[in-house]
């Protein structure tokens, strides 16, 4: 194989070689870490699930779970770069570097009493005793304290419980409650059962559910509140609980990403999350709850660049993303090897003389033929000069075989062969006259008798 036909392959296969090294490290596996928590809440069962899904679809972004105690501590994590991902709610914590990926769920705020106990509005809530869902970390209550000053009611006029979704009909049961706010999606099993309680304990079933009418003006006033419809039949459909749709108030979970985390990896997450929330829905109902947040310029929301890419539909591949440094690579490459061969050729370095072949060798017996008056030499470079023209033909069969080469030395054989038939001729002729110079044998010489 001629040199050149060996750098040109070599020069493929490292460009081949190249291309595979990029493509492995574009699409290699890239893990990133997410908090929820608590352990074993819904929520942490359903990332579980979506991360032992990303690996059985070899997706190119994996997940690593950082359990948290609470949604404050997931914000927390994420404020100090600890994690990548977390889920937050709206009201609790919401760290500056966080853009939402996708709203994990929307929870409104219902409160419910017996409909003996002359609970109509918020504003009836002055001197109540009321049971808050949720214990331990106050966030609830802090929240209805909120309602209530936006309702003109004064919270410290009303006595507040965190309650436990199981204990909800025996505290009822025991008159230490006259009415119970829920904060959650309805058809999660906490709410449920916490007004399954409530229902249990009422006679006849009979359970107000109070609106907040004035939901849209109070969460225009709040940033972190917004207005929520409660289905009809959302606690029940026989009777129906509630009768008709009514609006509330709520907050959101949201999931949500650090500003710093790569747009590819961000978009790749939230396809895969959306694409696969049918099938992880089938166990865990919870995904259902999942939505798309608000694209639109000017939603309260600031969602990640790389989700709002998979969102509206801007999604980019690896040639869209990178083209103008390819462009500039091949750009490069080639402006580069033109000047290498330049300087190259200038200077003479890495030229190759071309093989003469037998040419040098006929021109030497060409030599030889003038100098020598032996036949037998000529003989000998006759017989060279045909196993030199035979050589000549076999290689014609070669790919690399060169014509023009094989014309000069045709040339140069016919000349030679000429040369040994004229100097054959010579030296024929000089020995007819070496012959003809000699002079005749003297004869024989009579001697005389006496």
């Amino acid at each position: 194989m001629s040199r050149t036909r060996l750098t040109l392959l070599s020069v493929i296969c490292a460009l081949v070689g190249c291309a595979a090294l990029a493509t492995f490290w574009y699409n290699r596996p890239t893990t990133v870490t997410i908090a929820v928590g608590p352990s074993g809440s819904e929520a942490a069962r359903l990332i579980d699930a979506f991360r032992l899904a990303l690996q059985r679809e070899r997706s190119s972004v994996r997940l690593k779970l950082v359990s948290s105690d609470s949604p404050s501590d997931s914000a927390a994590r994420l404020e100090r770069e600890d994690v990548d991902f977390a889920i937050v709610r709206a009201d609790i914590a919401f760290p500056p570097i966080a853009m939402v990926v996708a709203v994990w769920q929307r929870n409104p705020v219902v409160l419910s009493a017996p409909a003996t106990a002359g609970i109509e509005r918020w504003t009836d809530l002055g001197g109540k005793t009321i049971g808050v869902m949720g214990r331990g970390v106050g966030y609830n209550i802090r929240l209805i304290q909120t309602i209530l000053r936006e309702h003109g009611v004064q919270p410290s006029t009303v006595r507040m419980v965190e309650v436990l979704p199981w204990e909800t009909a025996d505290i009822f049961r025991k008159k230490q409650i006259e009415a119970l706010v829920t904060v959650g999606p309805p058809s999660s099993k906490p709410v449920a059962d916490a007004i399954a309680g409530l229902v249990r304990e009422t006679p006849d079933g009979k359970v107000v559910l109070v609106p907040v009418r004035e939901a849209e003006a109070v969460a225009d006033r709040v940033p972190y509140l917004e207005s929520i419809d409660i289905v009809a039949g959302s606690f029940g459909s026989n009777p129906p609980r509630p009768a008709e749709n009514f609006p509330t108030l709520g907050v959101a979970h949201y999931l949500v990403a650090r500003r710093g985390v790569d747009d590819t990896v961000v978009s790749e997450f939230t396809q895969q999350l959306f694409t696969l929330r049918p099938a992880l829905a089938t166990q865990h109902p919870a995904a259902n709850r999942l939505e798309v947040p608000d694209t639109e310029k000017g939603s309260s929301v600031q969602v990640h660049p790389g989700a709002l890419a998979y969102l509206t539909g801007e999604q980019k591949t690896f040639v869209e993303k990178y083209s103008d440094y390819l462009y500039l690579a091949i750009f490069g490459l080639s402006l580069g090897g033109s000047a290498l061969a330049a300087v190259l050729g200038y200077f003479g370095l890495g030229r190759r003389d071309k093989d003469p072949g037998h040419l040098p060798e006929v021109l030497m017996m060409l030599r030889q033929v003038r100098a020598t008056d032996d036949n037998d030499v000529l003989d000998g470079i006759a017989h060279r000069a045909d196993d030199i023209f035979v050589e000549s033909i076999e290689a014609s069969k070669r790919p690399d075989f060169d014509s023009s080469q094989f014309a000069t030395l045709t040339l140069a054989l016919d000349r030679l062969n000429a040369s040994i038939a004229d100097r054959r001729r010579t030296i024929a002729m000089m020995e007819d006259e070496e012959e003809e110079e000699q002079p005749p044998a003297p004869g024989p010489v009579a001697v005389a008798r006496g």
